[in-house]
């Protein structure tokens, strides 16, 4: 493991530290913990209208593949009036932006004054917004359906701790969605219908009794209480945003839709003699550090079975075509840069999915102080902030240096811990959690949420469910591998 001519350039100096952190973290640790999670409850305005944007932004996320990850803010302008601004992985298409006026303008302009006035309401929003996601959800309808069969066709011919009448329960439970001649309205429907109903504790309390059995087995029930929390969402999230535009019509009095343009990447520098484990190890650790001989051992007997510098090496080699900003570093840096004002002085934004670890440390060390999102604490290798052109020379590289430096750090001080304490990679956890609650009238929403599958254990070209004889999914980008901001290289 040689040592190579210095690295001179600040900027490549910095972004070389950091996708080196980011690599053993994601091969030694891989998880941060817990979910960290923020619930907007709409019991006052700033909850109500947070939970309207998160609200939008998960009806605009209509593809599989994160490359729809949507993010939106709040901009205050003169004379009152609303700037919606849009951002995702990849530019907003104008279908997208069309979509959005649309849902806003029934939101402005249709009556909600009674209960009738509201479900009316709510079950066009429901519609429109099955249609805008048609393609993603007829392959999650036909997922829920194969998993239904199979629980039920498992449940047929073997022995469980359920009872008899658990059993004749959960099966006629499992028919409704068993069927594929169901619209996915209609499914959507039942899900709604069906998300507190006791048969998804009790599948839950199965994929744990089975996790002895195949893999496979457990992984399909829990992928039935999955999908019909994945649908259930579809009814719920329109009547939340019903309920919340009444208590935010001054919002949608005077108010114009923009979107980001999606920034071109950062460009992870090219592999020197500098990147090999003493170096890297030498570069998080203080000159002086006791620990350094102890730690360069550990790291040399993990590199023999993992082949860690190779590894890292390749991982960069392969640094083409799938690195994306998020959605939410889009938006923040649109606000900042540009000095925009939010409603309200809220500086919130919202995201369809839970921010990656890295986008949380962003908002964390950013120098604009925005709302810190909620994070399901995983670290993608193709995170990257937007690029500087001119390096040093860029009227941005300053806080641009403080932050990524900062969450460089952050990953450090999480792979030093894993190698001092030698612990074994952190176990996988899902992205997503289950908005399966006992709501009231959908009026308060101090929710229950819980973890449920990432969609990309569950998506149509997983090998996860070949048991289930997918393989009409496999459509490209639309069937990808999906999760909270971007997918894995």
């Amino acid at each position: 493991m040689g040592v190579g001519k210095p690295r001179l350039d600040a900027y490549e100096r910095i972004l070389s530290r950091l996708f080196e952190n980011l690599a053993l973290f994601h091969i030694l640790k891989r998880v941060d913990g817990p979910h960290v999670i923020t619930t907007e409850t709409p019991t006052s305005l700033q909850g109500a209208r947070r939970r309207f944007l998160s609200s939008l932004s998960f009806i605009c996320d209509n593809r599989k593949g994160g490359d729809t990850t949507t993010s939106m803010a709040l901009e205050a302008q003169l004379q009152g009036v609303v700037i919606f601004w849009i951002a995702a992985n990849l530019t907003p298409k104008d279908n997208v932006l069309v979509f959005l006026a649309d849902i806003l303008e029934d939101l402005k302009n249709e009556p909600k004054a009674t209960d009738i006035d509201r479900n009316v309401l709510s079950d066009t929003l429901a519609r429109k917004c099955i249609e805008f996601a048609a393609p993603r959800l007829k392959k999650e309808c036909k997922l829920l359906s194969r998993a239904a069969s199979y629980c039920t066709e498992y449940l047929q011919t073997n022995v469980t701790t359920l009872e008899a009448a658990e059993v004749k329960a959960l099966l006629h439970w499992l028919d409704q969605f068993s069927t594929t001649e169901s619209s996915t309205l209609t499914l959507c429907r039942t899900a709604y219908n069906a998300r507190h109903d006791p048969q998804m504790a009790t599948l839950e309390a199965l994929s744990q009794e089975l996790s002895v059995a195949p893999r496979e087995t457990a992984k399909t029930f829990r992928a039935v209480r999955h999908f019909v929390g994945r649908l259930a969402e579809r009814i719920r999230v329109p009547i939340n945003l019903v309920h919340d535009s009444a208590q935010l019509g001054a919002l949608l009095n005077s108010y114009r839709i923009r979107r980001v343009e999606a920034p071109v990447p950062s460009i992870v520098p090219p592999a020197d003699g500098l990147r090999n484990l003493n170096s890297i190890l030498k570069r998080m650790l203080r000159a002086d550090d006791p620990r350094l001989q102890d730690m360069q051992h550990q790291l040399s007997l993990l590199d023999g079975p993992t082949m860690l510098e190779t590894a890292i090496k390749s991982m960069y080699e392969e640094d083409h075509g799938q690195t994306r900003v998020h959605a939410e570093i889009q938006m923040l840096e649109t606000f900042h840069r540009n000095n925009r004002s939010f409603v309200a002085h809220d500086r919130y934004i919202a995201c369809s999915k839970l921010a990656c670890l890295c986008c949380k440390f962003y908002f964390r060390h950013h120098p604009g102080q925005f709302q810190e999102p909620a994070s399901h604490q995983k670290a993608y290798l193709n995170w990257r902030p937007i690029e500087l052109p001119g390096s040093q020379e860029n009227e941005h590289w300053e806080h641009q240096r403080r932050v990524l430096a900062n969450i460089s750090r952050e990953l450090s001080r999480a792979v030093e811990m894993q190698i001092v304490t030698q612990q074994q990679p952190s176990p996988w956890q899902p992205d997503s959690l289950t908005n399966i609650t006992a709501d009231m009238e959908a009026v308060s929403l101090a929710e229950t949420q819980e973890p449920f599958e990432s969609e990309d254990v569950w998506s149509g070209d997983s090998a996860s469910l070949t048991h289930l004889n997918e393989g009409d999914f496999s459509e490209g980008a639309d069937s990808s591998d999906e999760s909270d901001g971007g997918a894995y290289l």
